[in-house]
């Protein structure tokens, strides 16, 4: 007997008990539609991480001085040198050998003014090499460059979220805001950041380093730095070197704890690709399970089916079939059983992917690739819980099979 035959009486057989062959195969639906949905879910998850790291960049650190406790005395802005920061940044420039940009930064929260608006959000003081750390380009202007910070030019690059709030739809480029009584000249519009940490990093407008000191800072002293290491060096070699030698340079001994805080956001982006990877393989296990509940359900219906036949068995082999071909019959009708399923199951999948996508607005990424998996799973389920029935029905007694009441 061929495929097409066995095939072809796998699905008159089916059909002669529809509502039975429905409920078998609801289990392969539900699973193969659980690893599609789930499994997009986690691969949308994973690549806004990815993206997010790409964005931030993950090969620098933070370094804060601002309220570190040292002999039982919590050190404010008070007790730290007010070029602290930018003579640190230079030395860690000129003698950590992993690390190839260093910045003070000095943020704060200020009321800006524009022609348009007035809004409260972030201003920061930083070196031009701040673009390179944070990978921070341009949509339209220009970066901050080396002259602005030696001229202390009154220039500023502004961030989306706070050019709409100041701007509207207006290009702020070239257009002119108004900070501590003091006018600065918007020269870039920086590029989509996003939020991480649940922080808008868009809410912001980025000042040369010194301009920044002197006409928005005040007294307000610079408490924290960034640096990156360099491409293809380990950031934890970089990290090292920059403690040390701010260890060194802060006259700490041996036993000291350090007089700063430093968190590299490489630490970070692992921490965050590692628990995405996690919630993935959870995901996967859990659409597994469905598919391998269905499959006993496949299997446990075909037992039944075998145990009806009986006398059908005992007919067949009667007439000259051997137990290959019982064997094949209920293996080949379990697999159609499991196909049929899995073809269902990944358009209800699919669908309610996209479902989810348009009418929840939830983060998916349907794989077409593992779809395709899932199918071939819901094949080999038929194949692997199909074998024991039609193995047993192949080993009935013909004679038993025909006196089976």
């Amino acid at each position: 007997m061929n495929i097409g035959s066995l095939v072809a009486e796998s699905l008159i057989s089916l059909r002669k008990n529809k509502i039975r062959t429905a409920l078998s195969m609801l289990g392969i639906i539900i699973g193969v539609g659980a690893v599609i949905t789930l499994v997009a879910m986690a691969h949308a998850t994973q690549t806004r991480i990815q993206d997010e790291i790409a964005r931030m960049g993950d090969d620098w650190m933070w370094v804060g001085y601002w309220g570190m406790g040292h002999g039982g005395v919590r050190k404010g802005d008070v007790e730290r040198k007010p070029n602290q920061t930018k003579e640190d940044a230079q030395a860690i420039v000129e003698q950590c050998s992993a690390v190839r940009a260093a910045t003070p930064t000095n943020q704060m929260g200020q009321p800006v003014k524009s022609s348009y608006n007035n809004y409260q959000t972030f201003v920061m003081g930083a070196y031009p090499c701040y673009h390179d750390i944070r990978r921070w380009d341009v949509d339209s202007g220009r970066k901050l460059n080396d002259a602005d910070e030696a001229n202390c030019a009154p220039v500023c690059c502004i961030g989306l979220t706070a050019a709409r709030e100041l701007f509207g739809s207006i290009n702020p480029v070239g257009e002119e805001i108004t900070v501590k009584n003091s006018r600065f000249t918007i020269v870039g519009l920086l590029s989509f950041k996003g939020q991480a940490d649940r922080r808008d990093n868009d809410d912001i407008i980025l000042f040369p380093y010194m301009t920044f000191q002197r006409k928005v800072a005040g007294s307000e002293v610079s408490g924290s730095m960034l640096v990156a290491a360099k491409h293809g060096a380990d950031p934890k070699i970089a990290e090292s070197q920059v403690r040390n030698l701010l260890r060194q340079r802060h006259s700490l001994r041996e036993d000291d704890p350090d007089d700063f805080r430093l968190r590299s956001v490489s630490e970070s982006a692992a921490l965050k690709e590692e628990s995405s990877e996690s919630f993935e393989w959870l995901l996967k296990m859990v659409a597994g399970v469905s598919l391998v509940v269905g499959g006993i359900g496949i299997m446990n219906i075909m037992l039944v089916s075998v145990t009806e036949r009986t006398r059908e068995i005992g007919l067949r082999m009667a007439i000259g079939a051997n137990g290959l071909d019982i064997m094949l019959q209920f293996l080949v009708e379990a697999i159609v059983l499991c196909t049929m399923g899995g073809i269902i199951g990944m358009g209800a999948g699919v669908g309610f992917t996209y479902g989810l996508t348009g009418w929840k607005g939830y983060e998916t990424e349907v794989s077409y690739w593992i779809a395709g998996i899932a199918l071939g799973f819901a094949f080999a389920t038929g194949v692997f819980f199909g074998f024991y029935p039609a193995w047993r029905a192949s080993r009935l007694d013909p004679i038993e099979a025909l006196r089976y009441e």
